[in-house]
């Protein structure tokens, strides 16, 4: 996923469906950047999303509670350039995704 340097309000979207019956027990959200993984944070199943103080993560991002399984970038700066990852804890399973995300130039104001 390319994005514009400045960008703001970026939303890192995964899209899953959970077999009939499923149980989610966590949705968490951590960068791998340089081959290191950090949490960001994560979201219960009864919607109470939690970012990590730590590496300024508050600042940078946010869990949206009204959409599934979705990290906000809230001001794109190269620090972003990284891939993110989202797991889905389900009773008896752990899935991952990813997404890579590329910056690109910079937003000028007219």
């Amino acid at each position: 996923m390319s994005v514009l340097k400045g960008s703001t309000q970026v939303a890192l979207r995964w899209n899953y469906t959970l077999s009939p019956g499923s149980n989610l027990l966590l949705t968490t959200f951590s960068i791998i950047d340089g081959g290191n993984s950090d949490n960001i944070g994560a979201l219960s199943p009864n919607n109470i999303a939690s970012v990590n103080d730590k590496n300024d993560y508050r600042t940078r991002f946010d869990i949206s509670t009204s959409e599934v399984a979705t990290l906000m970038i809230n001001k794109v700066t190269e620090r972003e350039e990284a891939v993110y990852q989202c797991r889905l804890a389900v009773v008896g399973n752990v899935w991952a995704y990813e997404i890579r995300v590329i910056v690109l130039g910079k937003i000028y104001n007219v």
